[in-house]
């Protein structure tokens, strides 16, 4: 009978232990939110349920852009000294035969330049030199159905990246706004290019002078944006229309300023404005396939166009009257803002400022 008894508060015993050991290990779990960089603030989106407080998480979740995911590029718009006179005398020629506008040009500069080439303080290591480049262009442009892109995001090799320079100037040198520089920037040909994530030249560390000019390896001077020197030398006015060259799909080409109105050639000349703006929020991408971090301009695919927001179409250009085309015309601007130089032909661009022809 004792034995029983004994085995019966054996059993007893052992089961309140185990009653007791089961309410010790219940806790309240509580929601951790994932704190990547370490502020303390955790992110909203990435959050874990757990007892205790894991290692990289935090209870806070105000961090919106907490992410694993952190952007190698710096936003830098600043510009090399032009304090360099060039050797070589700048030679540019335009005639006209029939329909056809030819332009030939050794695409030297008529002003001071950055420092190029092998050397102390060099911008890049290209040294500028003599080209012999000879352009045809339409007197009779047209307007296309559809607009044509400097930079081609789809397909690959050749086919992909940068197509064409945009235009040319009145002292020989080319209008080439777009860099080849894709995410994630292991060279145009990696097999893990992303052309819709290009740089921004214009907001970036590519080595430009105060002209926002750098030199192609081929040695050729060549403009991503407003080419300063070379519109000082012009003293361009502002009450004025001023003709600065022509794009490569034969449309004239002007500095900043138009009549306010676009058949009257009496009316006040004002600033055009770009209907270009930087996109709200972040990137969203990974930084594997495509870049992160905050719209910031340091790529091109930062910029979104906005139909009606300045005075200028996607384009960067308008119709109206000019001094040289008193009855109308398509014409570009140049802008001080984004994009500068357009990014879109209106008509048909001529193979001559075809990436690779020149």
């Amino acid at each position: 009978m004792k034995n029983r008894l004994k085995l019966v508060l054996v059993i007893v015993l052992a089961i309140c232990a185990a009653c007791s050991d089961n309410g010790d290990s219940t806790c309240t779990e509580l929601t951790w939110y994932q704190d990547f960089d370490e502020d303390n603030f955790g992110n909203p989106d990435v959050s874990i349920e757990a007892c205790d407080q894991p290692d990289g998480y935090v209870a806070d979740n105000s961090d919106t852009d907490d992410s694993g995911c952190l952007s190698d590029q710096i936003l830098d718009s600043s510009r090399g000294d032009c304090n360099q006179t060039l050797a070589f005398a700048a030679s540019y020629n335009q005639t006209i035969t029939g329909t056809t506008r030819v332009i030939t040009s050794n695409s030297i500069p008529n002003h001071l330049v950055g420092t190029f080439g092998i050397g102390p303080g060099s911008l890049n290591p290209n040294a500028i030199s003599e080209q012999n480049e000879s352009y045809m262009l339409t007197m009779n442009p047209t307007e296309a159905n559809v607009l044509t892109p400097l930079l081609s995001t789809i397909g690959v090799g050749p086919n992909a990246g940068p197509q064409y320079s945009f235009g040319i100037l009145l002292n020989g040198v080319e209008l080439d706004p777009v860099a080849a520089e894709p995410f994630p920037h292991e060279g145009a040909m990696s097999p893990n290019v992303n052309w819709e994530w290009n740089l921004e030249a214009l907001n970036v560390n590519l080595g430009l002078d105060c002209n926002s000019a750098h030199v192609q390896p081929t040695g050729k001077y060549h403009y991503h944006g407003s080419p300063v020197l070379f519109l000082e030398s012009l003293n361009i006015p502002t009450n004025a229309m001023t003709l600065i060259g022509y794009a490569a799909d034969g449309f004239p080409v002007y500095y900043k300023y138009a009549y306010s109105e676009v058949t009257n050639t009496n009316s006040s000349v004002v600033a055009m404005t770009s209907s270009y703006q930087l996109k709200s929020g972040n990137r969203g991408g990974d930084g594997v396939i495509a870049p992160c971090g905050d719209y910031d301009g340091v790529y091109s695919n930062d910029y979104e166009y906005i139909s009606g927001l300045g005075t200028l179409d996607e384009a960067n250009g308008r119709t109206g009257v000019t001094p040289e085309y008193p009855s109308g015309t398509y014409y570009y601007v140049i802008t001080d803002d984004y994009p500068s130089i357009p990014r879109f032909f209106k008509g048909t661009p001529s193979n001559d400022f075809k990436i690779g022809n020149n």
